[in-house]
């Protein structure tokens, strides 16, 4: 159970969580018309997924350093509270699909929109395999898009961090208890 998970997996997984969860936002409003400024800075979702890396290596180290299989991860899974399942399974399912999202509508096959003054506007076309000159609305998608790729990785490995932490969290728990079996029946259904 979460309340007697260590405290430090606990705060850690809030590391990963919690920004994981902002950057999904973040990227669900550049869906929003005229929010997503047409100058936007790749720096800052770069910025993003760079701290995300001491987070998630961290997390995949708890976890590669309590030496479990897929089952005892699924156990331990299935161990932590309804809501915390509930809510960790629905985080990873919106920031996969924040990703995958990055590809639907009519212009997800365009990438690296570029302005090129005087009104001309250019972008990757993956149809055709070449560089092609769009129109503003098409542009701003494509600048939508591509900002919405990168707060979805950053947000996926922020998500992925937090679960495995409480995941890891769980089998040290079970471990201090002398075995590692769960203290509990693992729900069903």
């Amino acid at each position: 159970m979460l309340t007697r998970m260590k405290r430090s997996y606990l705060i850690h997984a809030g590391f990963g969580l919690v920004p994981g969860g902002a950057l999904i936002l973040l990227a669900a409003l550049t869906w929003i018309p005229g929010l997503v400024p047409p100058q936007w800075n790749p720096g800052v979702p770069l910025v993003a997924l760079l701290l995300t890396l001491p987070v998630f290596v961290t997390a995949m180290a708890r976890l590669l350093l309590a030496r479990v299989s897929k089952a005892t991860l699924w156990d331990a899974f299935r161990c932590l509270p309804g809501r915390a399942q509930l809510g960790l399974g629905g985080g990873l399912v919106a920031a996969v699909a924040t990703l995958a999202s990055t590809f639907a509508g009519p212009y997800g096959h365009f990438q690296a929109p570029e302005e090129h003054g005087a009104g001309r506007y250019l972008a990757w076309d993956g149809a055709v395999r070449e560089t092609v000159e769009v129109s503003h609305e098409v542009y701003l998608a494509v600048v939508g898009a591509d900002l919405r790729m990168a707060l979805g990785m950053g947000a996926t490995l922020f998500v992925v961090a937090g679960v495995a932490v409480l995941l890891a969290g769980e089998i040290r728990r079970w471990d201090q208890a002398g075995d590692r079996e769960p203290d509990r029946v693992p729900r069903t259904g």
